[in-house]
């Protein structure tokens, strides 16, 4: 179950490559290219700059570098066979950003099946966590972080599928998810996710 949480380079590795193009079509823009139309259209859709895009650009770039590196930090603790909750949170709510915030940047084929991908794969995380932890989820906290990080991103990804047209209407809600509303802020499960941590330290120097 633990390396269900890992997200695959290849997912890292599109969103990058994505970004690569976007960025050498911005700094050499050809008016008959189909990508700079399409970056010309990003701007115009965002109502900003061009030069305010290229920093967006470089923005989503840190995002995606904050990501991969808590996917290797979260990869390392799997080797040792063990969970850490703020890492797997902070991947989450990471992800859930980039969902929401750049989901434009990645209308293009390989973009829109990642996105489908990512849904079904943490939805299926998701449901892989209700059945280990039962019928009272929020009597174990390590379980209660993570489901309750998982609804955000979950959604965040739903939208992002919908707007990208990677899934429709009815093929999510063949899903049947229930409600997967948040009963917890995300800093109120960052907080409680930092705190699991440091009641970790403490076990093992006692």
């Amino acid at each position: 179950m633990v390396n269900s949480f890992i997200l695959p380079q290849e997912t890292i590795s599109i969103f990058q490559e994505r970004l690569g193009i976007l960025e050498r079509c911005l700094n050499d823009a050809n008016p008959q290219d189909e990508v700079t139309a399409e970056i010309l259209e990003l701007a115009n859709s965002r109502q900003i700059t061009l030069i305010q895009l290229r920093e967006e650009f470089r923005k989503f770039q840190d995002k995606l570098d904050k990501v991969n590196k808590l996917r290797h930090r979260l990869n390392d603790k799997t080797k040792q066979n063990k969970l850490s909750v703020l890492l797997c949170v902070k991947i989450n709510f990471s992800l859930k950003e980039i969902a929401d915030q750049y989901w434009d940047f990645l209308l293009n084929k390989d973009g829109k099946q990642v996105f489908k991908i990512m849904t079904f794969d943490f939805i299926s995380v998701y449901k892989k966590l209700i059945l280990e932890a039962g019928n009272e989820p929020d009597q174990d906290e390590e379980f209660y972080i993570i489901l309750e990080s998982l609804k955000y991103l979950i959604q965040s990804l739903i939208q992002a599928s919908l707007r990208v047209n990677a899934l429709s209407e009815a093929e999510i809600n063949a899903l049947e998810l229930g409600d997967i509303t948040p009963q917890e802020s995300e800093t109120m499960l960052i907080s409680l996710a930092s705190t699991q941590k440091w009641d970790q330290v403490y076990k093992n120097l006692a």
